[in-house]
């Protein structure tokens, strides 16, 4: 784990870096919802993003950041879906090679994605069955070929690509009392949070995860990261 000061992190740099990449998407108002909790609730529409996701924000924000000498030897990284397509269009963006893996019960849906957006600048491998195994194979395959891991949320030039999120939200909406960000590895939750403590420290952040598998839940109740002894492979 990375161990990150507010005062490290440049979220409006990343952003300035994003701008030829990124799509602003909208802060979409959704009235059935606003309705029915008695608030007035916005969706923030990443799924409308480049890639689909914004994980694009982070993979691109840090490949762009390496070295020549780094970006010479190629990236590699290990995603279920979202990261890779991110990592795949940052390689096929900035002229980079890739290695790709993800597990193998990835939905071809995914897997062709990631060929689309990466093409000729990436190749794809599959291997294990959790991203955990998949991610052990990545990391093997990095030192051994002296190539860049650029890993889904655990760096700071990924937690400050993704909290350019949170720059958008309040750009169109400085009024914010709660904003609900999804928690897998936290890279998202942690660029938000970051942005939103520094400009908009009334805002309440809340983060949600799966019951499948509660990973930070746990390790706030253990005050460090965990390993759980089972996870739900279907979120």
């Amino acid at each position: 784990m990375v161990n990150i000061t507010l005062n490290q992190l440049d979220i409006s740099a990343a952003a300035e870096v994003l701008q030829k990449v990124v799509i602003k998407t909208p802060l979409q108002y959704h009235r059935k919802l606003s309705e029915k909790l008695g608030c007035d609730l916005y969706l923030k529409r990443e799924d409308l993003q480049t890639v689909r996701s914004y994980k694009i924000r982070g993979a691109y924000n840090l490949i762009q950041s390496l070295s020549a000498n780094q970006r010479k030897n190629g990236v590699v990284c290990a995603s279920a879906g979202n990261h890779a397509q991110g990592v795949a269009f940052s390689c096929r963006e900035l002229s980079i090679q890739g290695v790709i893996y993800m597990p193998a019960i990835t939905p071809k849906q995914k897997i062709n994605q990631v060929r689309m957006f990466g093409g000729e600048n990436v190749e794809i491998i599959l291997i294990g069955d959790t991203f955990d195994e998949c991610q052990y194979h990545a990391l093997l395959h990095a030192k051994n070929h002296k190539m860049e891991f650029i890993p889904p949320f655990d760096h700071l030039k990924i937690i400050e690509g993704q909290g350019t999120v949170a720059k958008e939200i309040l750009a169109d909406q400085p009024d914010i009392d709660f904003v609900i960000v999804p928690v897998g590895g936290g890279g998202l939750c942690a660029g938000v949070s970051s942005y939103l403590k520094t400009f908009s420290p009334k805002t309440k952040i809340i983060g949600v995860e799966p019951l499948g598998a509660p990973s930070m839940t746990e390790a706030l109740k253990a005050g460090q990261p965990v390993v759980l002894d089972k996870i739900s492979k279907f979120c």
